[in-house]
């Protein structure tokens, strides 16, 4: 704050100070990327709410209940219960993976761990794409059944 009061339209990269105001009307003082990321999420929500009202999409409020399902973990805080439930849930996850034949977990490496496509996971292996395919779709149904009884439903215990 240059004065005393607040730098209004001046760039974020230009300002001495970064403050946000509270619900209470206050303004706390913050860094520079607690800031750029607080103005960004209010930028999502307001696309969301445009989003919404243009295309009727769904609201977290219509879904009721226990929302924890439908949402990705992405979206939920990083509080130490949170990173205990997910280490807990990726331990589980190694497990199930361990159990899988070695051909199966490879490829499972090969997509989602190096992030290879389809093709080249076709080339390299030596079959088609289709095959390829249809193996992940089988090794992901395996796992999801593994995880499932393990206590592990769409990702959450």
């Amino acid at each position: 704050m240059k004065g005393g009061r607040i730098m209004r339209g001046k760039k974020p990269s230009e300002r001495e100070k970064y403050v946000l105001r509270t619900g209470s009307g206050t303004f706390v003082e913050v860094t520079r990327d607690v800031y750029l990321e607080w103005h960004q999420s209010r930028r999502r929500e307001k696309y969301q709410m445009e989003k919404k009202r243009a295309h009727g999409v769904c609201s977290i409020e219509a879904l009721g209940g226990n929302v924890r399902h439908a949402i990705p973990g992405a979206y939920w805080q990083n509080t130490p219960e949170e990173n205990a439930l997910r280490s807990a849930c990726m331990e589980k996850l190694r497990e199930s993976i361990a159990l899988l034949p070695e051909q199966d977990a490879h490829l499972l490496h090969m997509l989602f761990v190096e992030e290879m496509t389809v093709t080249d996971a076709a080339l390299l292996c030596g079959c088609s794409r289709k095959s390829i395919r249809n193996r992940r779709d089988r090794i992901l149904g395996q796992l999801r059944v593994e995880m499932e009884s393990r206590g592990i439903i769409c990702g959450c215990f």
